[in-house]
């Protein structure tokens, strides 16, 4: 989650999948992601809110389809020099992407790569992608796009972020390579982590407790 503003500074391959592939697989696995609370309603008038799968059709197309070729060059071909972390998902990496238009100058982005033998699956994977494909606020990370192969070698599931240019805030308030924040400055990230939180609690169809 990218809590404050302060650190913030379709071209498809053969057996590459597709939104359209992702809405199939949601029929027939469910949504795996956080546990989700519907609003409710007095009003017998007021249409039942839509799932994190039935939201992310509707914006799926905001999300950019990259080919494994384009990441495995925007990372010089997942270069340890290019690794900046690893969690229960894989490994992340930094990356240099162009515009999907063709236009304009190349952008940094974080590439996270699914480690086939991790904690997580294809399933966890599309959860992912459904479920960021549809937060949509200043003070979450956003998901630029994702890459999913099926291929001889086996699968390959990507997901692109943004980039966070300035490090994570507990390199901030924990490494000694950087200097004490300003007490003006935590404030103002506290706030921006309870404004993300409150979009999740309540600015969604869907309430998404934590």
């Amino acid at each position: 989650m990218k809590c404050f503003h302060y650190f913030k500074d379709k071209s498809r391959s053969k057996g590459q999948r597709s939104a359209p592939e992702l809405k199939q697989e949601r029929k027939s696995e469910g949504y795996s992601g956080p546990d989700r609370i519907t609003k409710s309603s007095c009003s017998t008038s007021v249409a039942s809110p839509r799932s994190i799968p039935e939201l992310y059709e509707a914006k799926a197309h905001n999300l950019r389809v990259f080919s494994f070729s384009e990441l495995k060059q925007a990372t010089r071909d997942f270069n340890l020099l290019h690794k900046i972390g690893e969690g229960g998902f894989g490994s992340v990496y930094k990356g240099t992407i162009k515009p999907a238009d063709g236009k304009g100058e190349p952008f940094e982005v974080a590439i996270k790569k699914l480690n086939k033998n991790g904690l997580q699956g294809h399933k966890q994977w599309v959860a992912e992608v459904q479920f960021l494909g549809v937060v949509e606020h200043p003070n979450l990370v956003k998901l630029i796009g994702y890459c999913a192969v099926d291929g001889e070698r086996g699968i390959q599931r990507l997901l692109v972020y943004e980039f966070m240019q300035n490090k994570s805030l507990e390199d901030h308030l924990f490494r000694r390579a950087f200097s004490p924040l300003p007490w003006k400055t935590r404030l103002q990230i506290i706030l921006g982590a309870a404004q993300g939180l409150a979009y999740l609690h309540e600015g969604l169809e869907v309430q998404v407790p934590f």
